[in-house]
């Protein structure tokens, strides 16, 4: 049930003049963020998978695009946010009682100053044993599509270039090396993570023979007399 005043909240005073709004990015930000949409990207971010007729379709998984966000937009320079959900069709065998559904999923990408683009999703499963899963699996198949087709909507760099053929028909050429692994880089449990050791520097008995040696029995407290000619 809608709260009280909430029918309120949707209506337009057509009298009142409406305030222009202004981006929290400076020129410079803009041109920034501009430059680095308009990249292509590297063979190492591109997947591949068969498509219809045995013909490769290439895509970006959803891990490196939510990491090319990031490193884009900055880790809370950007957003996302379910805006719709529509179940297409639910069927459900009479006798197996496997289900079958497919559903499509709006979601809308925000950035900080407010621009945000909004594109559809779509997820689907056979035969799943349970209607549970099933919605499990659509759901986050739809959500992922929708996530990656709005965030393309920004530029090259976050999946746009790769709808381009000439593109794609040279970067699959290069050849992409093994990932460098750098176990520095690794975030560990304390139990795991490796100690620094302190450092300790062994006394040389040579060198203590010889700095006592340089000592004269003028430094001695009971004075040149003293029969031990050493330093106390």
């Amino acid at each position: 049930m809608p709260a009280p005043g909430d029918q309120h909240s949707g209506i337009v005073n057509p009298f009142e003049e409406a305030k222009p709004r202004i981006s929290e990015f400076t020129a410079v930000e803009i041109a920034t963020l501009q430059a680095r949409l308009e990249k292509q990207l590297g063979p190492e971010y591109l997947s591949a998978r068969s498509g219809p007729s045995g013909q490769k379709v290439h895509y970006i998984a959803a891990e490196k695009c939510i990491a090319l966000a990031n490193e884009v937009f900055g880790f809370n320079g950007w957003s996302s946010s379910i805006q719709n959900i529509q179940v297409d069709f639910v069927d459900e065998h009479p006798q197996t009682f496997k289900v079958s559904l497919g559903l499509s999923v709006i979601v809308r990408v925000t950035l900080r100053d407010g621009t945000f683009h909004e594109d559809i999703g779509y997820g689907h499963i056979e035969n799943c044993k349970g209607k549970a899963a099933a919605f499990e699996k659509a759901k986050k198949e739809g959500t992922t599509d929708a996530l990656k087709r709005t965030l393309r909507n920004f530029g090259n760099v976050l999946g746009n270039c790769i709808y381009d053929k000439d593109y794609l028909s040279k970067v699959t050429k290069i050849k992409v090396g093994p990932v460098r692994f750098n176990e520095e880089n690794l975030h560990r449990h304390s139990d795991y993570a490796k100690k620094d050791t302190p450092v300790v520097l062994k006394a040389d008995p040579k060198n203590l023979v010889e700095r006592s040696s340089e000592k004269t029995s003028a430094d001695c407290r009971f004075g040149p007399s003293c029969s031990y000619r050493r330093a106390c």
